[in-house]
């Protein structure tokens, strides 16, 4: 293993949480980078940022008893944020609605835009005919981009992502200017629960290799 690489995921003890750094593995960022740590740290002196990570921490004091849709409602009210934009899968539609009519109850102003808007296809984008799923036939085209366009030109103070497709979800938030949160990510095989492929991973059916790599 290289020890210049940050790995967290492989740290056993992580000492971060309480503080308690004696134990840290070689590849420890708060050890190993400590002019990443102290620039980030020098990020959150911009009153803004400052002001948004003081947000996050009021949020612990009800950690494990919110659900995260209230976790996001109660979020946006700390950060006073008064206009929603929602970005949602056109396959999650009913939950969209539902989710509309919290925010709007909660006295929050919404505009949702569809993964679909704009009617694009898989031509738009020159994708071969041999990788379409029915050559020869339109192949509907999510619109990611377009989903961020409309909320940036509504101006909306918090965009929130409701299942949309690995990939599409990236290229929304690269356009996006309005900071951006997720309720909830596309998983049709496991419910909307991606995590389920790595909890039964270790079960005989598993499809998924999630055993420590040697060296």
């Amino acid at each position: 293993m290289d020890k210049k690489k940050v790995l967290c995921s492989y740290c056993p003890k992580k000492g971060c949480f309480v503080g308690d750094l004696k134990q840290a593995p070689d590849f420890c960022p708060t050890v190993k980078k400590p002019e990443i740590i102290e620039r980030a740290k020098q990020e959150l002196e911009d009153p803004t940022k400052r002001k948004m990570a003081q947000d996050v921490a009021r949020t612990w004091k009800d950690y494990g008893k919110l659900t995260r849709v209230e976790e996001t409602v109660l979020y946006a009210k700390l950060r006073g944020y008064r206009k929603i934009g929602l970005a949602f899968c056109v396959g999650l539609s009913n939950e969209a609605e539902l989710f509309t009519n919290l925010l709007i109850n909660e006295g929050f102003e919404v505009v949702s835009v569809c993964c679909m808007n704009g009617a694009l296809t898989s031509d738009d984008v020159q994708l071969p005919e041999e990788e379409k799923i029915v050559p020869g036939f339109r192949q509907p085209m999510c619109n990611p981009i377009g989903q961020a366009l409309l909320l940036n030109q509504e101006k909306c103070d918090l965009n929130v992502l409701l299942g949309l497709c690995v990939g599409d979800d990236t290229l929304f938030i690269k356009h996006s200017e309005a900071p951006v949160t997720v309720l909830a990510v596309k998983d049709r095989v496991l419910a909307h629960n991606p995590l389920a492929a790595l909890y039964t991973a270790r079960q005989i059916y598993t499809r998924i290799n999630v055993r420590k790599p040697k060296g």
